[in-house]
């Protein structure tokens, strides 16, 4: 089986008897094939945790770890006890991470906010290094997707920064709107936590998933895309100058330079998802979902886009048209193309 068919099926899968939480679904696929982090913003009872447990099930043998965060939330909660035997016969200060984050494939962190600071540093060498120190020994970890949630955006000056910019991917996730959608889910008897949605023939174990990561690694960037990235980081820097000078501070856009890296990553790994050898100017439509402070920027980013694009010199090859017309279906209903196959999803924020 092709992998993008096979990519088709995973999907079809994991959105069984979920609705309206496609697009989520797929960002959220797409996030942990590129061996990302991502943030989902929105209500209780929106399907944000259940969105993490089908993610599990696209891998074999994968496993699970996911907690509800508080202000008490210990460390032992999320990392795993210290080892008394070890303490005691062989004074090495060493936790049980069998069963923790440490030893899970697919993590969510609810609330994640409400972490406190000895488990958010430890987070940061988490998401980013895929390491977790242990006692006196720092071990990989086989980390594929941690995905956090809150009802709330990060509060300012509460030292939230630096985890806040490890959420490389952030979407918003609602309540059902469609009513033709609610009712076919109050309907449904299906077992939406049936762990067999999945077949297994279709699941992606380790060396798969790890030779893949390596193929995309080898994707290459079209020049106009790095001209996009280029021209787009401008503006946004023209944009936050502006604002400084207004002394407006609530629509600065920070992307920090390791931000930018991951990016492009994620731009490979859409462009492989899709069954393309290079980036081009669609896999740029992620980004915006990569920079946003606040909900309210995602119209900012997308018009700064556009405005990237029309100047870009690929535009010169583009029906400019057909172009404002696809861009502004992005603007208004935020549709977002990710082609596994031809695939069109809606991302409402």
């Amino acid at each position: 089986m092709e992998f993008i068919e096979r990519t088709k099926k995973i999907l079809e899968s994991i959105k069984t008897g979920i609705y309206e939480k496609d697009a989520a679904l797929s960002m959220a696929f797409l996030t942990a094939m590129a061996g990302e982090s991502i943030f989902l913003l929105g209500p209780p009872g929106v399907a944000k945790s259940l969105i993490s447990r089908r993610l599990t099930l696209v891998f074999k043998d994968s496993k699970h770890f996911e907690y509800l965060m508080s202000r008490y939330s210990t460390p032992e909660e999320i990392f795993g006890p210290i080892s008394i035997s070890k303490l005691k016969n062989e004074d090495k200060y060493e936790r049980n991470i069998e069963g923790y984050l440490p030893k899970s494939d697919v993590v969510f962190l609810d609330e994640i906010w409400k972490a406190g600071p000895s488990i958010q540093n430890t987070l940061l060498t988490v998401i980013n290094e895929k390491k977790f120190r242990n006692g006196n020994q720092e071990v990989s970890i086989p980390l594929k997707l941690l995905i956090s949630a809150s009802n709330e955006l990060p509060a300012k000056d509460q030292g939230l920064e630096a985890l806040w910019d490890r959420f490389l991917v952030r979407i918003y996730v609602d309540n059902i709107e469609s009513i033709k959608s609610f009712q076919k889910m109050i309907l449904d008897t299906q077992n939406i936590y049936d762990n067999n949605i999945v077949d297994e023939s279709i699941k992606i174990n380790n060396d798969e998933y790890n030779t893949f990561r390596q193929q995309i690694n080898d994707i290459q960037v079209e020049d106009v895309v790095i001209n996009v990235i280029l021209l787009l980081k401008e503006k946004i820097q023209l944009h936050n100058a502006i604002l400084h000078q207004n002394n407006n501070q609530l629509n600065i856009i920070y992307v920090s330079d390791r931000k930018w890296r991951k990016i492009v990553n994620l731009l490979r790994t859409s462009a492989f998802l899709n069954g393309r050898n290079i980036v081009n100017l669609m896999d740029c439509f992620l980004i915006p979902y990569c920079l946003w402070e606040t909900t309210e920027q995602l119209d900012i980013l997308f018009s700064l886009l556009k405005d990237v694009v029309e100047k870009s010199s690929y535009s010169q090859l583009l029906n400019i048209g057909a172009l404002e017309e696809a861009i502004q279906n992005l603007k208004d209903d935020v549709k977002l193309i990710l082609e596994f196959g031809i695939a069109t999803m809606s991302i409402k924020h």
